[in-house]
């Protein structure tokens, strides 16, 4: 993420040259990275730790995929998640969800710790931390354009999902896999402090533009008055109205609501792809996605450069291919080698992806209303990631593991293929501007 300094006091942010505000150093953008980076620390341990709980109940691939579905079923609230990060401070907003979620995984912890936690106790919690994380994803993308500069939110977007990256996967999720193995409980218990810290850290973060916005508002009402917002239904109207006379950014909704079908449906399954398919051991699945998410970490740093050389566009229709390729890759051939080098390439195509594509909708739609329309966004494109998950466990038990592998990625290149031309047409001048 971009290095800009506080300019909340500042009268004009506009007219501040670009390299004095990255000189100033420590600002809050730099906070939102720490606060990114550390809660990532303890998902990273959690996706470790989760699967390898679920596996010690059960080891039917539907059963297991349903911690993932209820994980995945709160992105339907997407719409009203879009809404709550327009109507409510969006700074704070975000903190009181990852103290909710720290509350969560504390409990969770507990119960682990006292060997009173069962099958059912994961899926309510997956659940709730799935809410919190609907929300505060939503929150967070309409956020980062208040802290980060217009040109440089390619490149934020980026280098946040490399920090996540290295905290979640390098880090977090190899130390899940030797936490476990000393002790079920104890990467849950990091998890929650993860939540308390970032909340600290979160609570430091200022937006260059949160004076100047309030003293719009301000403006726009009248002295003595304050602008009362539209109800919670014709917000979610007005979200669904955009998007449907947006034809890009429909296109986009639906390709990614594609994607994540798929996405999750192989997600669902892969602590089964990688102790029993790859046969590794339970310790050695966390080392496994660590050197895969290399390819993330790279993704995250080169997706402004090719932004830049190629276009928006081309890139994101090339690394939808090169998802699906990876896909292909990891379900033909089954040996560890082959593995870690198509989850690397799987993880760097999609950070590519989410960047370019989140970038975009932050620099063309308007940070008074992008919330509502990352809610319906976001609902169209994950809101088929549970029948996926369900879809995926399902094929994989009624017939071979790593069937749903070559499945996606059989799918994802045909969807490559299908949306090339209509993409890059519909997106030429307005991909060559969010470019930069």
């Amino acid at each position: 993420m971009s290095n800009v300094g506080d300019a909340a006091d500042t009268p004009d942010v506009a007219e501040r040259p670009a390299v004095p505000e990255e000189a100033r150093g420590w600002g809050g953008a730099n906070r939102l990275i720490a606060a990114a980076g550390v809660s990532a620390l303890g998902d990273g341990l959690r996706a470790t730790a989760l699967p390898l709980l679920a596996v010690t109940y059960t080891t039917d691939p539907a059963l297991l995929a349903l911690v993932t579905v209820a994980g995945t079923v709160p992105m339907l609230l997407s719409p009203l998640a879009g809404v709550a990060a327009d109507r409510w401070p969006r700074r704070s907003l975000m903190v009181w969800l990852d103290l909710g979620r720290a509350v969560v995984v504390g409990l969770v912890a507990l119960l682990v710790w006292t060997e009173s936690a069962e099958l059912a106790v994961l899926y309510a919690a997956a659940f709730l931390l799935g809410v919190g994380e609907t929300v505060f994803g939503i929150t967070a993308q309409a956020y980062l354009p208040e802290v980060v500069p217009e040109e440089r939110l390619t490149a934020a977007n980026g280098r946040l999902q490399a920090v996540q990256l290295v905290f979640l996967d390098t880090v977090g999720q190899p130390l899940g896999g030797l936490l476990f193995a000393v002790s079920a409980a104890l990467p849950f218990f990091l998890d929650s402090a993860s939540f308390a810290i970032g909340v600290m850290v979160l609570l430091t973060v200022h937006s260059l533009s949160a004076t100047a916005a309030k003293a719009s508002a301000a403006s726009a009402a009248g002295p003595g008055s304050a602008p009362k917002p539209p109800g919670w239904g014709e917000m979610v109207r007005d979200g669904f109205r955009y998007l449907r006379g947006d034809r890009l950014l429909m296109l986009l909704a639906v390709m990614l609501g594609c994607l994540n079908f798929f996405f999750a449906g192989v997600s669902a399954i892969l602590v089964l792809y990688v102790l029993e398919v790859l046969d590794l051991g339970k310790t050695a699945y966390g080392f496994f996605l660590a050197v895969a998410a290399l390819g993330g970490l790279v993704g995250g740093l080169a997706a402004s450069r090719l932004q830049k050389r190629f276009g928006t566009f081309p890139v994101v229709s090339t690394a939808l291919a090169a998802l699906g390729a990876a896909c292909l890759l990891m379900g033909l051939v089954h040996n560890p080698v082959a593995g870690v080098a198509g989850f690397f390439a799987l993880n760097l195509a999609a950070v590519v992806y989410q960047a370019l594509t989140v970038a975009f909708r932050q620099t063309t739609v308007a940070r008074e209303v992008i919330g509502r329309i990352n809610g319906v966004y976001r609902l169209i494109g994950t809101g088929g990631a549970p029948l996926g998950a369900v879809c995926a466990g399902l094929v994989a038990g009624q017939t071979e593991i790593w069937t749903p592998f070559v499945v996606s990625g059989a799918a994802l290149l045909l969807l490559a293929v299908v949306t090339w031309r209509p993409l890059q047409r519909l997106g030429g001048p307005r991909g060559a501007q969010a470019g930069g």
